[in-house]
């Protein structure tokens, strides 16, 4: 059972992959001819992407903001990239933050202490006072909802990590109180091997409670109550058997009615498949992003002009 939970979590991955680029070679070829973006390994989890665009003042280094970019699983650095590149060029530095599927299986020993070594990493002097941007992916929600738990424990005062974060976007996140469900309708077509797999992975989920489970149900519930109030944005998909829409809208009414949250904004898709909206809409995509960047004062002036008519009429819905 546990292997095949975890078989399951690894063609996810491909997946997700197969997603974004499809299974057309010639567009992966085109991919692969992306410029090279240069990065720092702090470990095996987390790469640091230094911008480029040069800054002013004294403390401009302080009020550079970084973002975490929370990918989604066996994701290729060629394809996260084409997203890091889009805060590079607005003067932010990136850190590209991985799992791997057996981190996240087991929680203790893997999520919970990648989750650590990013809370340390922003608590380092040189990042203690930056603005954080948090651009999440798939399974990479799940990871901020454990960031967001170590932040909460190492706070000195309310708000002095959680304070930082300056804006949200959450791309096909899952909820992992639905990874089954995910999980089996990815995998197969026919209703009876969805269940089958649905039950199989719902046992060992039920089996592996204290050490695994009792850390998604709480990440889950921390999804669905942020106490971050920062702009948020959700892309998803009606067609994303894995990102939930349902869950996805039942956590954005949810952040609305009972956490006071007043800056939430969704961009949904009918038919694009599991992290791929970027891919398959890149106009609705990008001038969404774009409306959202104006609700964060840092990029209001960094919204490319040859789309501002765009986002009048394409913009996202609050």
């Amino acid at each position: 059972m546990f292997r095949s939970f975890r078989t399951g979590l690894q063609r996810l991955g491909s997946l997700e992959l197969e997603s974004y680029y499809g299974s057309n070679s010639s567009i992966r070829g085109l991919a692969a001819r992306a410029p090279a973006v240069p990065g720092l390994a702090i470990n095996d989890n987390m790469m640091l992407q230094k911008s480029p665009v040069p800054v002013v003042g004294a403390s401009a280094e302080t009020s550079r903001p970084l973002v975490l970019l929370l990918s989604w699983l066996v994701a290729k650095e060629r394809h996260v990239n084409n997203f890091s590149r889009i805060y590079l060029d607005r003067g932010c530095d990136v850190l590209v933050v991985k799992m791997k599927p057996m981190q996240i299986l087991l929680p203790q020993s893997g999520s919970q202490v990648v989750a650590q070594r990013v809370v340390d990493f922003l608590q380092l002097e040189d990042n203690r006072e930056r603005p954080i941007f948090v651009h999440s992916f798939s399974v990479g929600g799940y990871l901020y909802a454990e960031i967001l738990q170590k932040m909460i424990a190492a706070e000195k005062t309310k708000g002095e990590l959680t304070g930082r974060v300056i804006g949200q976007i959450y791309d096909s996140v899952v909820d992992l109180d639905k990874v089954a469900f995910g999980i089996a309708n990815a995998l197969f077509s026919q209703k009876m091997l969805q269940k089958s797999v649905e039950r199989s992975i719902d046992a060992y989920l039920a089996m592996m409670y204290r050490p695994a489970t009792q850390h998604y149900t709480r990440a889950s519930r921390l999804f669905y109550h942020n106490p971050v109030k920062a702009p948020s944005l959700f892309f998803y998909s009606y067609a994303d058997p894995v990102g939930s829409a349902t869950a996805i809208e039942n956590c954005v009414k949810n952040l609305r009615t009972k956490m006071g949250h007043d800056k939430i904004y969704t961009k949904s898709f009918q038919k694009s498949r599991h992290v791929s909206h970027m891919h398959k809409h890149k106009e609705e995509y990008f001038c969404s992003l774009y409306s959202f960047f104006r609700e964060v004062p840092y990029f209001a002036d960094k919204v490319d002009l040859d789309v501002s008519e765009q986002i009048e009429t394409k913009a996202i819905k609050s």
